[in-house]
């Protein structure tokens, strides 16, 4: 799948998007999300961090002339009877069956419409970790990145490093066929993707009006 946001090809079905916290992981998937929906992709976007109206409120700043499906595991913390609509299912951040089983449906309604390209952003893995042991974790994202292999889609899950050990990382790099890591380094952001078969060049990246812009 062509990036062309960040001019690389990913090779891989499942992605982890690694860095510092704050240095830019969610803007990057959320870009990462409008260009493909924008170009005929079915987007799902699973939120851990913000509400799906906040979510939403993003995309259509900029426009979005797509079919985006949210996953919010944040408004049920907040307010239990949050509505779901078409579009929008709300499920606690612990119900990790409940997730799984909005993924699936949404997974199957784009196959019913006839939609086989389907982009997804998991943001944030870290924050699920906060609330749920690493091997339940290591479990249910095994059973969902087999998920979107088998079923051709592409997803990106986003992980702060510096949240946890390095056993935790570890282990959960054994989930992921490909890696786009982001850090700061001498007041630069930069980035690079990885996959058994690629490893691109360290590329610096700038983040404005909420648009990342790599330069060339």
């Amino acid at each position: 799948m062509r990036l062309s946001i960040l001019d690389i090809d990913v090779d891989s079905n499942n992605v982890m998007v690694i860095g510092p916290p704050l240095v830019g992981k969610s803007i990057l998937v959320r870009n990462i999300l409008y260009e493909k929906v924008n170009n005929g992709f079915g987007g799902i976007y699973i939120t851990t961090k913000d509400t799906a109206e906040t979510v939403l409120d993003w995309f259509q700043k900029f426009n979005l002339n797509g079919d985006i499906k949210i996953i919010d595991c944040v408004s049920r913390t907040i307010f239990s009877d949050a509505p779901d609509t078409d579009n929008v299912k709300r499920v606690s951040i612990m119900d990790l069956t409940g997730i799984s089983v909005r993924i699936n449906m949404f997974l199957e309604r784009f196959w019913k419409s006839g939609k086989r390209d389907v982009v997804i952003a998991f943001d944030s893995v870290s924050t699920v970790l906060m609330y749920l042991n690493p091997q339940t974790i290591f479990r249910f994202l095994h059973v969902l990145t087999n998920r979107i292999k088998s079923f051709g889609a592409f997803a990106f899950y986003t992980v702060d490093e510096n949240m946890h050990d390095d056993r935790t990382i570890a282990m959960l790099k054994q989930l992921f066929n490909g890696v786009i890591e982001l850090k700061e380094e001498e007041n630069r952001r930069i980035l690079r993707y990885l996959s058994p078969s690629t490893r691109t060049e360290w590329k610096e990246f700038n983040i404005v009006d909420d648009r990342l812009e790599v330069s060339s």
